[in-house]
Formats: structure tokens, sequence, C-alpha cells
């Protein structure tokens, strides 16, 4: 009897310390309880992994008030003439020059090119050439898109294209006999003219 007393107590003593030691041994089978979205967001510093909307600036058009005509290309053309203190007039493509009597002190070879590009572009040789009178320069733009409300304009530009400035627009009636040999296309634009070099229509 005394030794039964002492097994069953020994007994429950063996079964308790082994249970405690159990639960202090963590098991290499345990599952992590957490939630799965918990467990993937975890070490993501707030990214969920898909891709962010990028902002879209294919529509931000240039805004600028020198931003040059786009155009639809056209053949390109080269003209070239002489004119001498007398004046003249020279054509290339719809486009005109109009060089008035004293503008130049002897006679000058002059050329005109109008590349095929998309812009309204035309170049002025000699580069560099200076009249003592105002020339006048009118470049059609027929083929061209205008942002509406625009008023075009003739701009003086590098040839990497960048305006420098703008010609002064001409005020001339229909009877000026400065423009008695231009024909003019539906759409052009004056500009007064002091020396020669790259030229572009602008809005």
């Amino acid at each position: 009897m005394s030794l039964r007393r002492f097994v069953i107590p020994l007994g429950l003593l063996l079964g308790a310390t082994a249970a405690l030691l159990s639960c202090g041994d963590p098991s290499p089978l345990a599952v992590d309880a957490r939630s799965p979205g918990l467990l993937a967001s975890k070490g993501s510093d707030g990214d969920d992994g898909s891709d962010t909307d990028e902002i879209d600036d294919s529509s931000d058009t240039d805004e600028r008030g020198d931003s040059l005509l786009s155009c639809r290309p056209l053949p390109y053309a080269s003209v070239t003439q002489t004119i001498g203190p007398e004046g003249g007039v020279l054509e290339v493509r719809h486009n005109w020059l109009l060089v008035p009597k004293g503008a130049l002190k002897e006679k000058v070879s002059i050329t005109a090119v109008t590349p095929s590009d998309t812009l309204a572009l035309i170049r002025l040789q000699p580069e560099g050439l200076r009249f003592q009178k105002t020339a006048v320069l009118v470049v059609a733009y027929d083929n061209c898109r205008v942002r509406k409300g625009a008023t075009p304009r003739i701009a003086h530009v590098t040839d990497a294209l960048e305006v420098i400035e703008f010609l002064p627009a001409v005020t001339a009636s229909l009877d000026d006999p400065r423009f008695k040999h231009v024909h003019r296309s539906h759409h052009s634009v004056d500009g007064a003219l002091q020396h020669f070099s790259n030229y572009a229509v602008a809005w």
C-alpha cells in the first residue's frame, strides 16, 4: 500500500516534467498561423508587387508661343537668281522674296531652298547677306496644321531649328506695288527681312 502511494505521485511528477519540456521545444513542423495577406506584405515596404500606373505625357504638347508648325512634306525645291541694285523678286515653291530697289549695292547670286521637311522652312543664301533697305519674305503654309486661335509668324531659326527671333510682320494692302508679282497661296505670312539665314513658320 505504501509502495503504491509512492509510485502514483512519482508518475504524475514525471508526466508533468515531460509536458513542460515539450512546450519549450519548438516543433520543426510548426505552421505560421498568420493570414496569407499578412505574410505576403511582410518585407515588401508597401510594394504589392504590381506595376504602378505611369503618367502619360504623350498628350503634353508644347505650349510655347514659338512652336514651329507641323507640316506635310512637299518636294524639295531650289531656285538661284541674280538680283542687283534695281531689286527683284524670287519665287520658290509658292514662297517669295521681294528685294526693293536700293536694297543691294551690287549684283548678288541668291539661292532660296525649301527642303522636303515637316516644317514650313526656307533657307536663304548666301548666309548673312544684309540689305540696305528692308526686304520682304512671304512664306506659304497651306500644307501645315495651325493650332486654333494661333497667329502664324515667320521665325528666324538656327540650323538646329531653334527659334532666335521673329520677323516683324508686314502690313500691306492688296494693291501694294511690292506684291504686284506675288501670287499668294491660300495661307501665307509676311515678314520684314534684314539679312539671309534660315526661316520657318511658327505660332
